[in-house]
């Protein structure tokens, strides 16, 4: 949900004592990789989400009501790329039925050049109120320079200014599109966090148009409930560097807006998942959505439902979309999944 940000003010850290503290605690960390199994580098961006100061801001009411209040004043503004993103492949900027939309392509010598590559449909995270950060842009670069695949990535309408019922009627349509000129099995639905739960309504969603559903959905940390109600989300709270369970109820209310955030189209966790695409989802132990994920594995199980399920120790919240070795492991399982 929150991919590491520093939009939050009167929480600054100097480079210097970030450096500082990482540096002081690597070699520890690095001996104790023998024992966890967990690399160096993963284990430093956990010390660095806490560093940024999410989770205070999402566990303290006052500060969180603070957080969603400067939202409110700050308007609906419009998104660009952070000035700080690099990519190496072309990227195109459009409007869809007053949405953004960002379409990322192979360079000339990435990936195959065919008329038929997969076609990615990319919702991203951020707790439905944060724009795409650095860290989202670097992960699909990636995977464009990878694979060779096209990603189209919508900046639908967000909180508090707006709810799903206007994010999903625009999405719906882009899918739509997509139709036209793809065959629906050459379409990949991918995302993370709030994309990944919104990703798994989404194919809930086309089933009840009688669309056809997409080659496959994959989520990465998906949030699946917007009341994370499970009892055992209070345990990986506590484990968790980054997220907390009471703002992620305030933003699944407002995710919700007048309807009630038991509604699958919120909590997609409570659709049906018959006659869906195949799901291939990551996930991590570190992770305060664990609950959930592990809660859709065991009902799809039982309704037998083809999912792909990894699960990996010591991993936090989006942990595949960050430079760490686990990272890789989980692109590689992700590509070939696709692949295959």
């Amino acid at each position: 949900m929150f991919v590491i940000k520093h939009q939050l003010k009167n929480r600054r850290t100097g480079t210097a004592a970030l450096a500082g503290t990482v540096a002081a605690v690597g070699g520890y960390y690095v001996y104790r990789k023998q024992a966890t199994n967990q690399s160096a580098a993963s284990k430093c961006i956990e010390i660095i989400m806490r560093l940024t100061g999410v989770k205070m801001v999402l566990s303290d009411p006052k500060k969180f009501d603070k957080f969603i209040k400067t939202k409110r004043l700050e308007g609906d503004k419009p998104y660009s790329i952070p000035k700080i993103v690099r990519l190496k492949n072309p990227v195109k900027r459009m409007e869809y039925d007053d949405m953004i939309v960002y379409k990322l392509r192979p360079s000339e010598t990435t990936g195959e050049q065919t008329s038929d590559r997969k076609q990615v449909l990319h919702l991203h995270g951020g707790g439905y109120i944060l724009q795409p950060h650095k860290r989202h842009w670097h992960f699909l670069d990636k995977l464009v320079r990878r694979t060779g695949w096209e990603i189209t990535m919508p900046i639908y309408p967000k909180i508090p200014h707006h709810s799903y019922e206007e994010s999903f009627p625009k999405v719906l349509s882009l899918y739509k599109d997509m139709l036209k000129e793809t065959a629906p099995e050459d379409i990949v639905l991918l995302g993370e966090s709030s994309g990944g739960g919104f990703v798994l309504a989404l194919a809930q969603l086309l089933k009840k148009e009688g669309l056809p559903q997409p080659g496959r959905l994959i989520l990465i940390s998906p949030w699946l409930d917007a009341t994370v109600s499970d009892p055992d989300i209070a345990v990986f709270d506590k484990k968790d560097p980054l997220l907390a369970q009471h703002g992620l109820k305030g933003l699944g209310e407002l995710w919700a807006g007048s309807d009630d955030p038991k509604n699958e189209l919120a909590s997609p966790i409570n659709g049906d998942l018959q006659g869906l695409a195949p799901i291939t989802l990551f996930t991590g132990t570190h992770d305060i959505l664990l609950p959930d994920a592990r809660n859709l594995k065991e009902k799809a199980e039982k309704l037998g439902v083809d999912i792909a399920y990894h699960e990996y120790p010591n991993m936090t919240h989006c942990f595949p979309l960050y430079p760490i070795p686990e990272a890789d492991k989980a692109l590689e399982q992700l590509i070939s999944t696709v692949e295959s």
